[in-house]
């Protein structure tokens, strides 16, 4: 590989992480300067410049060009929290003392949004299910047409809980009267969610236990923040179980868990080919079994490109799609048939 290519590859990550180093050491200068506990609008400014300033810088130069999911800002946002403690004087922390109501007040907003809309919300709702009759897809498109990206965002956070705390008790989606092809039995997936998960645990409260001692309030919101992916896996992992790829008489459903899902006309899909491991990248070829955790052993062409959607209003858009199903055999026959 040239290393002119390598050096382009990484060097959004570069510029990133050289910003960085520049914003903190900015900000520690200024929060150890003596004019800093004279000034009461510093300790605001310095606080939007890191919760806010370095997760933008994250998403602009990270997230959009290797086109990571919108949930590693995460992480990102847990570190800017604790770095935000540590710059600032204990006496100047007032700003993160304020920011224990923002989960109140995005509630009462978003409440205060349906209601004003619970009119538009229902003709919708209504609308949605006289095409699709059935309860949560139908209110999940009502709300979010009736909200915007807000809605969007609603609904994603929504479902993600209703796959992590009741998924437990659910049954698989959509296998009346269709054939369902799992992705979990022989892939290895449980077994690998489940290490992850534990790993994550045993991280997440070594951290909380270390930041305690050093500030309650830190180590709250780290839990908080850190116990969102936790929730994330756990709903990916129950979604992957709860929703088969799915094949009736004229309709393909790719469902990749809690993140990837496409319905397209059968007639669309025009060759499969069998895989033994990953493709090469390739424009118009989309790889939705690296959330799988296992490389893909099918390959699917359709006639023209499709587009596959995602939580938080993600798209992706190929003309061909690697997949994993336990049963490949199983599945090219129905097709054929």
């Amino acid at each position: 590989m040239p290393a002119s290519y390598s050096l382009d590859r990484f060097r959004p990550v570069l510029w990133f992480g050289a910003l960085l180093l520049v914003l903190i050491s900015l900000e520690h200068t200024l929060t150890t300067s003596p004019l800093f506990g004279q000034r009461p609008l510093l300790p605001y400014a310095v606080t939007f410049d890191l919760l806010v300033g370095i997760p933008g810088l994250f998403y602009w130069l990270v997230v959009r060009r290797y086109q990571l999911p919108l949930s590693s800002l995460v992480g990102v946002v847990s570190a800017c929290f604790a770095l935000t403690y540590w710059l600032l004087p204990v006496a100047q922390q007032a700003p993160l003392h304020a920011l224990r109501f923002v989960p109140a007040l995005l509630e009462g907003v978003t409440l205060l949004l349906l209601v004003t809309k619970a009119r538009r919300l229902l003709q919708s709702y209504q609308a949605a299910y006289r095409q699709q009759p059935a309860f949560w897809p139908s209110a999940q498109r009502a709300v979010q047409q009736t909200l915007g990206p807000a809605g969007v965002l609603l609904v994603a956070e929504v479902e993600m809980l209703r796959y992590a705390l009741l998924g437990w008790w659910a049954q698989p989606e959509g296998t009346g009267e269709a054939t369902a092809f799992s992705s979990y039995r022989d892939s290895g997936f449980t077994a690998f969610a489940v290490m992850v998960g534990v790993a994550l645990t045993v991280e997440t409260a070594v951290v909380h236990l270390l930041v305690s001692r050093w500030s309650a309030q830190a180590a709250g919101w780290l839990l908080l923040l850190d116990t969102y992916p936790l929730l994330l896996l756990l709903a990916h992992g129950q979604a992957v179980r709860l929703r088969p790829s799915l094949l009736t008489a004229g309709t393909l459903q790719l469902n990749v868990g809690f993140v990837w899902h496409l319905t397209v006309p059968l007639g669309e899909l025009v060759a499969i080919e069998s895989l033994r491991d990953s493709p090469a990248p390739a424009e118009g070829l989309l790889n939705l079994t690296k959330l799988l955790f296992t490389p893909p052993n099918l390959l699917l062409t359709f006639a023209q490109p499709v587009t596959v959607q995602g939580p938080y209003g993600m798209q992706r858009t190929g003309r061909r799609l690697a997949i994993y199903l336990d049963q490949p055999q199983q599945f090219r026959d129905a097709i054929s048939q």
